[in-house]
């Protein structure tokens, strides 16, 4: 037969500890730290993520015009190596070299002064290639920026 033993001591101590981690979570997460309990250690940690908007104005606008121009950019070559491969073309990433190996010689051509014509893009932006993809990282978790940047996009789509 299996007795557990609920001594007022005891559940005084465990209702007293969830109080207690109840309110530290609730504050951190105000605060902007995230309790995070871990499978491998069963304890509370908490873990720091920025919630501060880091990113200025000139960048929002920089990002817009610059993604705004290489998807312009895209568009055109997609349409380019789709014609010469008569398939839409494979997954071409400019940072990733090994994407271009396969392409045939007229098409890699191709993929490769696209993948210029972009950096420049961005650079004349007045924005870093590492910047740039930093700003695309912000702008796919939405919130505000993302809002921002479509609200640009829509100024510059217009005639």
């Amino acid at each position: 037969m299996l007795f557990i033993n609920f001594t007022s001591g005891n559940l005084n101590k465990i209702l007293s500890r969830l109080f207690t981690t109840g309110i530290l979570a609730a504050m951190g997460v105000f605060g902007g730290i995230v309790p995070e309990i871990s499978p491998q250690f069963p304890q509370l940690s908490m873990i720091s993520y920025a919630y501060a908007q880091d990113y200025t104005q000139d960048e929002v606008v920089n990002y817009a015009r610059a993604g705004f121009q290489v998807e312009m950019l895209r568009q055109q070559v997609y349409k380019e190596i789709k014609g010469i491969i008569n398939q839409p073309p494979p997954d071409i990433v400019c940072n990733q070299p090994a994407t271009l190996e396969n392409l045939s010689s007229n098409v890699r051509k191709i993929a490769s002064q696209y993948c210029n014509d972009s950096r420049q893009i961005v650079q004349r932006n007045n924005l870093t290639i590492n910047r740039f993809n930093e700003l695309k990282q912000v702008y796919d978790s939405g919130g505000s920026f993302y809002q921002q940047v479509q609200n640009i996009l829509i100024e510059l789509q217009k005639p």
